[in-house]
């Protein structure tokens, strides 16, 4: 059975958002002539609205030949007669493109550019070649360019803050469209960037990451193995100091330089998030039924669609 939800801090009415939901679980197959819907009853509980409300909907979706209510039985998806499935989805699609042209023109976009933006926005083709500078500790660097790259399709320059001088990173920072760097060092690269000209973005995590390593550690043995002892700042920020007086499980946060740590951890540890850089000498040193992870889409999406929209629109 199909389930409605509503978002209440949009500006779309309860009646817009279930319709809108509806027809795109008939346009995608999820729900088919016939099929029973949540009734007035459970679609109000469920939503937590007012009953009236829900019955003011579904009678207007009755009236559209949407809904079909039969009293002591329920609702159901409505057998259409005349109209059939793909004329109703030829005008949903219709008025979906007129209603985005007519925004379009009125932010002063030609329907000659907007059609443009709208086969690189839809294919990747066509976008702005974006040079990016990820300037940062040596690991945390490797690893964000190693990602956007991936995932921008975009020329990516890891620059180390501890050798930011050099000959070779100059010119890769007078290269750079755009300077990236993570919340702690904003003030440091934002010297740099008034020094080459340059616009900073900043680099704000995904906060899944976090959510997977803390959901894991809550009953199992964890640790976190990096490269660079530099970049645990925000990992002992927020595992450390926020998660660890929660949890009777053993978690452990360490540079791969310290033995002793890293031989406590391959013996008790149960799960080990790993980093990019020292993935394979990790791997190497624990026995091959131990559970390693390493990161993956670090970077937030919010971050990401930032970038996007430059290589778009920038």
């Amino acid at each position: 059975m199909i389930r409605f939800n509503l978002d209440k801090t949009v500006q779309l009415s309860y009646y817009e958002q279930i319709k809108g939901q509806l027809v795109s679980a008939i346009y995608c197959g999820k729900i088919h002539e016939g099929d029973r819907l949540p009734s007035i009853r459970e679609l109000a509980e469920d939503l937590q609205v007012n009953f009236k409300t829900v019955r003011s909907i579904y009678v207007r979706l009755a009236e559209e030949n949407y809904v079909a209510l039969i009293k002591g039985s329920g609702a159901y998806l409505q057998k259409r007669s005349g109209e059939n499935y793909e004329e109703m989805r030829r005008k949903a699609v219709y008025k979906l493109l007129s209603e985005v042209s007519d925004r379009a023109q009125l932010l002063g976009v030609t329907p000659q550019k907007f059609a443009q933006l709208l086969d690189s926005y839809s294919t990747g083709n066509n976008t702005r070649k974006l040079k990016l500078g990820v300037v940062d500790h040596e690991e945390e660097a490797f690893i964000f360019s190693r990602e956007l790259s991936t995932r921008l399709r975009a020329e990516v320059f890891a620059i180390s803050l501890d050798l930011v001088e050099s000959q070779a990173n100059t010119e890769l920072l007078k290269d750079s469209d755009y300077l990236l760097t993570t919340s702690w060092h904003l003030e440091q690269v934002g010297r740099l960037a008034e020094r080459y000209q340059k616009q900073v973005v900043e680099i704000k995590p995904s906060h899944d990451i976090y959510r997977e390593i803390l959901g894991a550690a809550r009953d199992r043995n964890v640790a976190i193995i990096i490269r660079d002892a530099q970049t645990m700042h925000a990992s002992l920020d927020i595992f450390m100091n926020i998660f660890y007086p929660s949890t009777t499980k053993k978690f452990w946060i360490a540079p791969i330089e310290r033995e002793d740590l890293i031989s406590t951890i391959v013996k008790e540890a149960d799960l080990i998030f790993v980093s990019p850089m020292c993935w394979d000498e990790v791997r190497k040193r624990t026995p091959a039924d131990k559970e390693l992870k390493t990161y993956a889409n670090f970077i937030s999406e919010e971050t990401v669609s930032h970038l996007r929209e430059l290589q778009l629109l920038g």
